[in-house]
């Protein structure tokens, strides 16, 4: 061996020994380096595990079959192997294929003991029950077919045999239902008998019924006439052959897209899949960038942890690293006995983070599994992924033992050998760059993000931060010459941080970046949280309640008379008012054509970003005081006089607007008559209603104007969220899917920001704790003598502990409050691109009241509870796990 190689051993051996000497740093260490890796460990395994591949999901998507056909088109189209994705099929309404011509096609090529098997999904099954209706997503398929093994599961009872039963899902039996119980297919009056219950493996939650192929009422695009169904599949049995890629460049050929097992298993050389086909990697490359920087973030946080107690233990090896450098060791034998301990601390965590994540993996998946409800894949362990988080966390004690190693070269060796420390000494050009680098990432934030918007606040929040953890130093230097008024306990904390600034400033720096963060993100989402509730716009007023249902097909009034009666049953006693409209621009148009859908206009009516739910509401002053929730004596007296009322739009000029019946011809809007000016008055707020037409007035225009839902006054009753769902179960029962009524209930902007504040709360206190306690744990090991000198002083017993929560709080104080001074310019600077507006200008005559500039919210609740509680907290936890009894150091013979 040579003789550099003897002394890298002789350096690892001394280290693994020093580790083994001071167990109580090593497992500090080993815990601040070995946590992330066994974090990152963990999340890659569960998310590989949960991510179900396309050849973990083929038992689950062909059964036993070799392939699933789709007919898509009738000319060439091109797939990827896993039929996600596909191109081509130029025909517009292609035929859809049927059954016996995929048989042939399917025959032709595997030969006559081959076969497919029918697969029809995404009906919706509307049954009935002694309310209204429940809905299911209905599959039709013979699942008593081998092929169909392992599609579904039964939970209870057995499979539909004949055209007369159903499966329904597992839910259902909550609901009502039985075995052996019918079940009235909504729509057809037909009666199917409840035989099972079933549920998909892959997503337990999905409401599933199953039926034979044709139980089910008729769909375009099975069999029958239509055009092409995606949902209309084939799982074909090619009697032992596999359908190669070949085999599925052919069908594509034909229009039909393949799902094979084979090729799924074996998938082809990235040349033979047509481009077309291919899928970018645009979201895969953010993906990568994200986790990207939450690694960096992560190894910043453990470097600057770790390396205080890396310099702790060099504190502590000073005689030994004295004795070295005596004995002939120069100061790259020192570095390396110093790197060493880094190289052997961070391969253990590495290797113990790695086996811990794993196992932590293993149990936590079928803990989230039984929670969510969602079920995890096969077990899987990322072996690509896994060595990065071990090579990083290694390199990570290496890189935190960097700084502490260059101060072992550099020590005084005879004022070691002479028990006497080094003075701190902190680096006089860094304050000024780190100033310099601080007000180069504010103006970054605040003119970077004009020209690349997040990516600006992102750049100038690094500097920033860069620059903090610079001047971090120095301002635990300045903290320690105005302690003189503290109390004694934190008078000696502050200057002992001073004093050892080695392992003060790093746990202040981890801690302020980590706040610093947090802030940025907090004020970003709560600016984009206040945007979203100052742009929210109400359709009724406060408790209100609004029930329509517009006849796609049938007959408008029968559907408003089932309305009526569905109201009047869940709700008895409650009046409903009546809502009449006359047809305006967004009038649904059942017969397009010339002349067979006009609609009436009155004046420049905004048409903004406010919801508009009738175009033209016909009524008085009833109907007024249930849109503005309130009498309004001067709309009241219009609309009795016969004037038009206009919502969300200054005062009309002379107090009339013009009035005129359109249609759309040619894509051109076209006046079918006008009727001059007629008068009106304006109101600046925001119904959901363009205009209130008094009946005379629509009865002049000509127009047919029809009953299309009805409205609840908060002021005869407030519909509770029971009874909404009541009754939109009702409504559903009383009419066709395209003639679905909707129950709307103003409850205001009802989204919430306090779960994210809470999680970016949480977030921050276990940062802010684990800094300073691993800080405070690192002075407690390296203050023994201050202590005893305490001790010897006659000093309190609780002195200690006071000390330490001084400590504590000396270290959580500066780093919450430079990092929420540092997150402040990035988070106001992500503000504006997440809530400026670039709309243009509104109409003539129109109220914008949507149009805002920048908008900054700051979370005050949440930035004093990290400024003020959280140090509190980080001082109680440093009293608690602190003894109060000072040690007492026996010294030894002269």
């Amino acid at each position: 061996m040579s003789r550099r190689g003897a002394g890298y051993g002789v350096a690892l051996r001394i280290a693994r020994r020093d580790a083994l000497r001071a167990k109580g740093r090593t497992v500090l260490v080993l815990c601040m380096i070995g946590l992330p890796v066994m974090a990152i460990v963990a999340l890659s395994v569960l998310f590989k595990t949960g991510e179900w591949s396309a050849r973990e999901s083929l038992p689950y998507d062909l059964g036993r079959a070799d392939a699933r056909l789709t007919g898509v088109a009738r000319s060439p189209v091109e797939q990827d192997p896993t039929e996600t994705s596909f191109g081509g099929g130029a025909d517009e309404a292609p035929k859809p294929w049927t059954t016996e011509e995929i048989t042939r096609q399917v025959q032709a090529k595997y030969g006559p003991g081959s076969k497919a098997l029918l697969y029809v999904g995404g009906k919706t099954l509307a049954i009935r029950t002694e309310r209204g209706v429940l809905q299911a997503e209905a599959t039709e398929v013979d699942l008593r077919d081998p092929l169909t093994t392992g599609l579904f599961r039964v939970t209870e009872g057995r499979l539909p045999a004949t055209a007369g039963e159903v499966a329904l899902p597992a839910e259902f039996g909550e609901r009502g239902f039985r075995i052996g119980a019918s079940a009235k297919i909504e729509g057809t009056g037909a009666q199917k008998r409840v035989v099972g219950f079933v549920q998909d493996p892959l997503s337990p939650g999905r409401s599933l019924a199953v039926a034979l192929p044709g139980a089910l009422p008729a769909r375009a695009g099975t069999d029958g006439a239509g055009t092409a169904d995606l949902n209309t599949q084939w799982l074909i049995s090619t009697g032992g052959k596999p359908v190669t890629w070949a085999d599925v460049r052919a069908f594509n050929q034909l229009g039909i897209t393949v799902l094979s097992r084979a090729v799924v298993t074996n998938p082809p050389p990235d040349d033979q899949i047509p481009s077309q086909a291919q899928q970018g990697a645009g979201a895969d490359n953010a993906t990568t960038a994200v986790a990207a920087m939450i690694v960096a973030m992560v190894v910043l946080e453990v470097v600057l942890l770790a390396g205080p107690a890396f310099a702790v233990g060099v504190r502590r090896q000073r005689r030994q690293l004295a004795l070295v450098a005596a004995s002939g060791g120069d100061a790259r034998h020192l570095r390396t006995v110093v790197l060493a301990g880094g190289i052997v601390i961070g391969g253990a965590a590495a290797l113990l983070g790695a086996a811990a994540g794993i196992g932590l993996a293993a149990v936590a998946g079928p803990v989230y599994e039984a929670y969510s409800g969602n079920p995890m894949g096969p077990f899987e362990i990322p072996w690509a992924l896994v060595p990065l988080p071990m090579v990083l966390g290694a390199l990570s004690g290496l890189a935190a033992a960097y700084m502490p190693a260059r101060q072992a070269a550099r020590m005084d060796v005879v004022a070691a050998l002479g028990g006497r420390r080094d003075q701190a000494r902190s680096r006089g050009g860094w304050p000024i760059a780190g100033g310099a680098l601080i007000i180069g990432g504010i103006v970054l934030c605040l003119v970077g993000v004009r020209l690349w918007r997040e990516f600006g606040a992102a750049l100038g929040a690094i500097a920033i931060i860069i620059g903090c953890v610079m001047i971090g130093p120095w301002v635990v230097g300045v903290a320690g010459r105005i302690a003189g008024p503290l109390p004694l306990p934190m008078r000696l904390a502050v200057r002992d941080g001073a004093r050892n600034r080695g392992r003060a400033a790093p746990a202040v720096a981890a801690i302020m970046a980590a706040v610093a963060g947090i802030t940025a993100l907090a004020i970003g989402g709560a600016s984009d949280f206040a945007q979203n509730r100052q742009e929210y716009r109400p359709q009724l007023p406060m408790g209100s309640t609004m029930i329509r249902g517009t006849a796609h097909e049938g007959d408008q009034n029968a559907l408003t008379e089932r309305m009526r009666q569905a109201v009047a049953r869940e709700l008895p006693g409650v009046p409903a008012i009546p809502l009449r409209s006359l047809p305006g621009q967004d009038r649904i148009c059942r017969e397009p054509g010339p002349g067979k859908c006009p609609y009436a206009t009155f004046g420049r009516v905004y048409n903004g970003p406010e919801t508009i739910v009738i175009d033209n509401l016909v009524g008085g002053p009833r109907e007024a005081r249930l849109l503005l929730g309130r009498d309004d004596p001067a709309v009241s007296a219009a609309l009795t006089a016969g004037k038009i009322v206009l919502f969300h739009v200054k005062p009309p000029a002379g107090g009339t607007v013009p009035v005129h019946v359109k249609e759309y011809a040619e894509d051109k809007e076209k006046v079918v008559r006008s009727f001059g000016r007629l008068p009106a008055i304006a109101v600046p707020e925001a119904t959901g209603v363009r205009a209130m037409v008094p009946p005379a007035v629509a009865t002049k225009v000509g127009l047919p104007f029809d009953t299309s839902g009805f409205g609840i006054d908060r002021a005869d009753h407030r519909v509770t969220k029971d009874e909404q769902s009541r009754l939109q179960e009702r409504l559903n029962g009383i009419a066709s899917d395209l003639n679905s009524p909707d129950v709307y209930v103003e409850r205001g902007f009802t989204e919430s920001f306090s779960q994210i504040l809470l999680f970016l709360g949480l977030a921050g206190t276990l940062m802010v704790l684990g800094g300073s306690l691993i800080a405070t744990g690192l002075s407690a090991a390296d203050s023994r003598p201050d202590l005893a000198t305490l001790a010897a002083v006659g000093a309190r017993p609780r002195t200690r502990r006071l000390l330490m929560m001084g400590q504590a709080g000396f270290i959580a104080i500066l780093g919450c409050w430079l990092g929420m001074l540092a997150g402040l310019a990035p988070g106001i600077a992500v503000a504006r691109p997440l809530t400026s507006q670039d709309r243009a200008p509104a109409e003539p005559g129109s109220i914008d009241t949507m149009s805002h500039g920048t908008i900054v919210a700051i979370p005050w609740e949440l930035l004093g509870a990290i400024g003020i509680v959280v140090p509190l907290i980080a001082m109680l936890a440093a009293g608690l796990f602190t003894r109060s009894r000072l040690p007492m150091v026996r010294r030894g013979a002269a």
